[in-house]
């Protein structure tokens, strides 16, 4: 912290006692604009005298303060206790309690919050120190202090931009975590579709653009309606919407089934049944590393551009985004580059429907160098797990099953119960 140091004693004289503090004198210009700001937290017998200076505010630090007015001989006028951050205080502003006006003071002292309560400080009571004027001391020295003409106007012109900034940062959060809501919730309406609509990926993306309606104006008749869905569907053009699930390798496992290509008419395109799966086997496909039921799951990916609103965020935004863009999805480079921000939802859920072969990501299962079969139980080692707490259940005696083994050549205890 930038303080100009005067030597001497600091005083405070309140109607119980006389306390002696640790204080810090701001007497320039720019001590005094420093102040507190982005400081630790102040000691509890510790302070700052801003002086020349009868109002502060709280913005960039990091705790409450107690301020305490004072008038050019360090009288106090007005206590003003914990004042928070990101406040502003004003030593004339306000009335005291037979109803008159506060004087405005000459200079501001801070203090630790809790201070003024603690030590009883009230209007009336003195600071003494050789910054102020008519003290007792035998020897004050002349102290330079710069006057405090246009100072609040300078605080202003730093600050009054950052504040800004700060409050459209927010006002553009809360509206991306409004939008992403609504995206979530789309996301779930298209894969539902595609659940039920044989993980067509067309079905999927009218389902979607469909949900998206009140993210894009919504309305209250037809042509209201109409509008925005337009809407909707022209930024769904540049949404990436993807099916993860089924893969190409689930329809090359489980898709050849010729009675369900005829009944849909799908000619080459393989369908992948689902009626049964409680009955089916769980063996793992060679190509898929899946079961049957794990291809009748729809995976569906979106990443969709949200177009940022607030003017000069959006802008510091995406050319953060843009600089830490590594250029390997071209999706999210064109995104950016069209004004929006990438925001990827992802939703699974159960088909209900079979799935018919349409345009399939590949995925390769893992494992058994490319071809994955089921791992199995892992390898009984002979010993039982080290096992503790309230859920451990005492092994079987080895003699008597009906009781439980107590003696030292009994395993430790199984797991469960």
């Amino acid at each position: 912290m930038t303080t100009d140091i005067f030597d001497g004693p600091f005083e405070l004289h309140t109607a119980g006692a006389v306390h002696a503090l640790q204080i810090r004198v701001a007497a320039s210009f720019w001590a005094r604009f420093r102040g507190l700001m982005l400081a630790p937290p102040l000691a509890p017998d510790a302070g700052l005298l801003l002086l020349k200076c009868d109002s502060v505010h709280c913005a960039f630090m990091r705790q409450s303060i107690d301020v305490v007015y004072l008038d050019a001989d360090g009288v106090v006028l007005k206590c003003v206790p914990h004042l928070k951050p990101w406040r502003a205080s004003l030593s004339g502003a306000g009335r005291d309690a037979q109803g008159q006006r506060h004087a405005r003071a000459r200079h501001t002292l801070e203090l630790a919050a809790g201070t003024i309560a603690r030590l009883g400080i009230a209007a009336g009571d003195r600071a003494v120190h050789p910054a102020l004027r008519r003290l007792p001391a035998p020897a004050a020295r002349a102290i330079p202090v710069q006057a405090q003409r246009g100072a609040a106007l300078v605080e202003f012109v730093v600050v009054g931009p950052l504040l800004t900034l700060i409050g459209l940062a927010m006002l553009q959060q809360s509206m991306m975590f409004f939008a992403k809501n609504q995206l979530n919730h789309a996301t779930f309406m298209a894969a539902r579709a595609g659940s039920l609509g044989h993980a067509n990926l067309a079905t999927v993306k009218k389902a979607y653009a469909a949900a998206l309606v009140p993210l894009y104006g919504g309305g209250t008749n037809a042509a209201e309606l109409a509008a925005s869905l337009l809407k909707a569907t022209e930024e769904v053009a540049l949404a990436d919407v993807e099916i993860l699930n089924p893969t190409a390798e689930s329809f090359a496992d489980f898709g050849n089934n010729p009675e369900l290509q005829q009944k849909y008419g799908t000619g080459s395109k393989r369908v992948i049944p689902n009626t049964g799966l409680g009955f089916k086997g769980t063996g793992v496909g060679g190509t898929s590393g899946q079961s049957i039921q794990d291809a009748n799951l729809i995976k569906v990916r979106i990443t969709h551009g949200y177009e940022p609103k607030i003017p000069i965020v959006s802008t510091v935004y995406l050319a953060y985004l843009r600089a830490g863009d590594p250029g390997t999805n071209p999706r999210y480079t064109a995104l950016l580059a069209a004004k929006r921000i990438p925001v990827v939802t992802n939703v699974t859920l159960q088909m209900q429907s079979d799935a018919i072969e349409g345009s399939p990501v590949s995925t390769p299962g893992t494992g058994n160098n490319g071809n994955p079969s089921n791992p199995g139980d892992p390898p009984d080692t002979g010993t039982l797990p080290d096992c503790h707490g309230i859920g451990c259940n005492p092994p079987p005696d080895p003699v008597d099953p009906n009781t439980p083994c107590t003696g030292p050549n009994c395993p430790v205890c199984t797991g469960g119960g």
